[in-house]
């Protein structure tokens, strides 16, 4: 055999096997198709127990008073409504992957309102405004249906936005008020109403185990009108007499919690 012939088999044999050596150094290609959006393997859906804490930042939706019926240019200067803890508890039911519902019981702690208003009343004052000063607490206990969508899960993470609906129960402890001036000063008993209560929600949840998730949002809650008794004055005609306040209140709630699932699989 020649050396030609040699030399164009070796030739051969080498461009043939290559391909091979080559493809066992590399590692492998990557999949070309879409990962799944959900880190799950089952459907979700199943009754679950709730608990939530968080904290919420009281805010005045609006601030009347009889006072304001009576002196000159009566207005609110500031009012301050406060900050306040939460506990929740409820049960709910998982419908799919993508639709949910609960119902839940919340307690709203103590939180320090206080207001400023001033007016005209020259007999009192003078040339100068009035100014009045108030402080109070008040107290909130809530129960809403709620219903959820959610919107995919990624990485055991699942993205959700909801809206509720129910009533809240609020109170206001003894009120007081005290006049710049020195004029008068005054209390009022405690008061409370049942009022309609409506809420925002949007937030996430992460899967920790079949069965329990760890839940975070924010939530925008509006708790109705709450209603001061009527104000006992020194002296007893001075010019609060009588008065009653009334504050429309909503909240901007951030809220932690844990789901469980009743059922054995996913929820």
């Amino acid at each position: 055999m020649s050396k030609a012939a040699i030399y164009i088999g070796l030739a051969a044999f080498i461009a043939q096997s290559a391909p091979a050596c080559a493809a066992d150094l590399l590692p492998p290609a990557p999949s070309l198709d879409s990962p799944a959006l959900r880190g799950r393997f089952a459907p979700e859906s199943g009754a679950y127990l709730r608990a939530d804490t968080g904290f919420g930042a009281l805010q005045t939706r609006s601030a009347a008073s009889t006072f304001s019926t009576a002196p000159t240019g009566f207005q609110y200067d500031a009012t301050q409504p406060g900050h306040a803890m939460l506990l929740g508890l409820g049960a709910g039911y998982q419908f799919n992957d993508y639709v949910r519902a609960d119902v839940t019981g919340e307690y709203r702690g103590s939180a320090r309102y206080t207001a400023r208003t001033s007016y005209v009343d020259a007999a009192n004052c003078g040339a100068a405004r009035c100014s009045d000063a108030y402080s109070a607490s008040t107290q909130s206990a809530a129960l809403m249906a709620n219903v959820y969508g959610e919107i995919g899960s990624w990485f055991d993470v699942t993205p959700y936005i909801g809206f509720g609906a129910g009533v809240a129960h609020t109170s206001f402890a003894q009120m007081t008020v005290v006049a710049a001036n020195g004029h008068s000063a005054g209390q009022a008993p405690r008061a409370s109403q049942v009022r309609p209560s409506f809420a925002l929600m949007a937030g996430a949840s992460w899967d920790l185990s079949s069965r329990l998730k760890i839940e975070a949002g924010y939530r925008y809650m509006t708790l109705g009108a709450a209603r001061s008794g009527a104000m006992a004055c020194t002296p007893a005609m001075g010019p609060c007499a009588g008065q009653v306040q009334q504050i429309g209140l909503s909240s901007h709630d951030l809220r932690i919690g844990l789901r469980y699932g009743l059922t054995g699989g996913e929820f």
